[in-house]
């Protein structure tokens, strides 16, 4: 599959994105979701799981944008995570559209839980097209 060939990023958009586009979103933290190598302390939302929920939030920005067959990858991540979560608390994530560069969006990404922010930073996603291998070629 040579996802990273085909056409240029708002070619692969119903119409385009566009600078200052945001969403947010509300996520409990949930056992799956936490690391406990800290001896004798609560369990806490880890770090990648935090980036899951800022990637994940910010790609909701551009699903509503795909044609079909489209679609999107991180492909950076600059996060801090600043505080912890745990176990049944709710985490509320932001995302805003700050740079489109050809295939790339970079978001502004924050997190916070109870009006404490817990983590900001910035993701990228980059816009892809699946397309079908040739028939002589495998995998």
């Amino acid at each position: 599959m040579q996802i990273w060939k085909g056409p240029a990023g708002q070619q692969l958009l119903t119409r385009p994105v566009q600078v200052g586009e945001h969403t947010h979103r509300s996520f409990e933290v949930g056992p799956n979701m936490v690391t406990d190598h800290v001896p004798g302390a609560p369990s806490v939302l880890s770090t990648p799981a935090l980036i899951a929920l800022m990637e994940d939030t910010a790609a909701d920005i551009l699903r509503p944008h795909f044609l079909p067959g489209a679609a999107s990858v991180g492909t950076w991540i600059g996060v801090r995570h600043t505080a912890p979560a745990l176990v049944g608390e709710q985490v509320e994530v932001h995302a805003t559209v700050a740079e489109i560069a050809g295939r790339r969006v970079t978001f502004d990404v924050a997190a916070q839980v109870a009006g404490r922010q817990i983590g900001d930073g910035q993701v990228t996603q980059t816009l892809i097209r699946g397309t079908a291998p040739d028939p002589g070629t495998t995998g």
